[in-house]
């Protein structure tokens, strides 16, 4: 699960020097207001790409375009940063967002589904079940799965027109993949909280769905010359678990001073190991842009193609039905709203 997740042992696979010239591409990235979408959307730019920067907060979006322009002003093929506003738990503004792309008619070279939530890595990960987190989206779905996965998903077959020969799919995901449940995807899941809810479980399920949705994208376009990879980025220092951090202080605390200061003393090391979010968003740059990545590969840090641990991540039938499954969720969510 960590995949060469430490700062200390970490040797770069993939460096920012090694990304080509993009003068003239156009790429997409999802959650590109904080974290590693922010560090991916500024490299891209950096290298002369038009670059859209998508993230809900429209305050945090305009804000994170600015940090990538002033970034990236003293580079002689830069071209400004946009911010367009797409919030994943919304079917209304996913289909908003692709109404609007539209309207720009542009082609998309590279589309980073960088965004996502996340409650708990898992029970695996931290040792502790945590069931704190059940959320749903606008439509009604289990928001880690209708998030990280219908949400991408739709947005994807909406953007399909406007991605051609040499287009890119990132999906990223996460080690965490490991922890989704025994049999891989649990369709009954998706609407309505069971008696077995617990975070890690429904996040590990939604990053497994990312890497079967990958593969299943990059044999069913491949055709069309689309090609789509995922990517567990590492283990980074950025906001993603700040709903579990602040709910693992609350327990540690509720136990007394002694549980609050290891608590606190864990923390700091594993904050002074993780990646730093610049090192975090390599192998996602990597699959955008390097030659020779694998159609339908799953990568860790940094830039390695592997196998997911999960058993059910090379189950070819799974990810057709999970496509399958998809659509069908969409057009029966679109449909009861018609």
């Amino acid at each position: 699960m960590a995949g060469g997740w430490t700062k200390k042992y970490t040797t770069p696979g993939f460096k920012t020097a090694d990304i080509p010239s993009l003068a003239g591409k156009v790429a997409i990235v999802t959650g590109a207001n904080t974290g590693i979408g922010l560090e991916t959307a500024k490299e891209l730019a950096r290298k002369g790409a038009q670059v859209y920067a998508l993230a809900r907060s429209e305050p945090k979006g305009h804000a994170a375009v600015v940090e990538i322009n002033t970034a990236i002003a003293n580079d002689s093929s830069h071209v400004k940063a946009e911010f367009m506003q797409l919030d994943l738990a919304s079917f209304k503004s996913i289909k908003a967002f692709a109404e609007a792309w539209t309207v720009l008619n542009s082609p998309v070279d590279m589309l980073i589904l960088n965004a996502g939530i996340m409650k708990s890595p898992g029970e695996f990960a931290m040792g502790q079940k945590f069931s704190y987190g059940y959320e749903t989206t606008a439509e009604g779905f289990e928001a880690h799965i209708g998030v990280n996965h219908i949400g991408h998903f739709y947005l994807t077959k909406l953007l399909k027109p406007f991605l051609k020969q040499g287009s890119r799919v990132v999906a990223v995901s996460s080690g965490a993949e490991q922890g989704a449940p025994a049999g891989g995807i649990k369709f009954e899941t998706w609407k309505g909280k069971t008696d077995d809810y617990e975070d890690g479980v429904a996040y590990g399920q939604a990053k497994l769905a990312n890497i079967l949705f990958a593969r299943e994208l990059a044999e069913r376009w491949k055709d069309a010359g689309i090609e789509a990879y995922s990517c567990h980025p590492g283990i980074i220092d950025t906001d993603l678990a700040r709903y579990m951090l602040a709910e693992m202080k609350e327990k540690a605390e509720r136990k007394g001073a002694v549980a609050a200061f290891l608590h606190t003393a864990l923390m700091a090391w594993h904050a002074n190991a993780m990646f730093t979010r610049a090192d975090g968003a390599l192998t996602q740059l990597h699959l955008a842009v390097a030659p020779g990545v694998k159609n339908g590969g799953y990568y860790t840090p940094i830039a390695l193609m592997e196998d997911p641990i999960h058993p059910e991540g090379g189950n070819v039938a799974l990810q057709k039905l999970l496509w399958d499954k998809t659509e069908e969720a969409i057009e029966k969510a679109l449909g009861s709203v018609a």
